[in-house]
């Protein structure tokens, strides 16, 4: 299935946050790494180090831990439902 992504974005208490814009969703991989588990945005993240989540086809996010869904308003920002 090719119409959705694993996305990640940075927690406020990592010490990656500032790297992406405030809760910027960013496309991910999985790799075999033990320390650093995830690729993206040009670097290297553990998993404590973000949130993950799924892009659909639509455009918006669902964040796994929460089950919440973000989309995109027309500012840029992204709005939770």
């Amino acid at each position: 299935m090719t119409d959705q992504q694993l996305v990640a974005r940075i927690k406020r208490r990592s010490k990656y946050w500032g790297q992406t814009e405030p809760n910027e969703w960013f496309d991910i991989r999985v790799v075999d790494d033990a320390g650093y588990r995830l690729r993206g945005n040009n670097n290297n993240y553990r998993l404590g180090d973000v949130v993950i989540g799924v892009r659909l086809a639509n455009g918006s996010v669902v964040d796994l831990a929460s089950g919440k869904t973000s989309t995109r308003r027309n500012s840029g920002e992204a709005q939770l439902r």
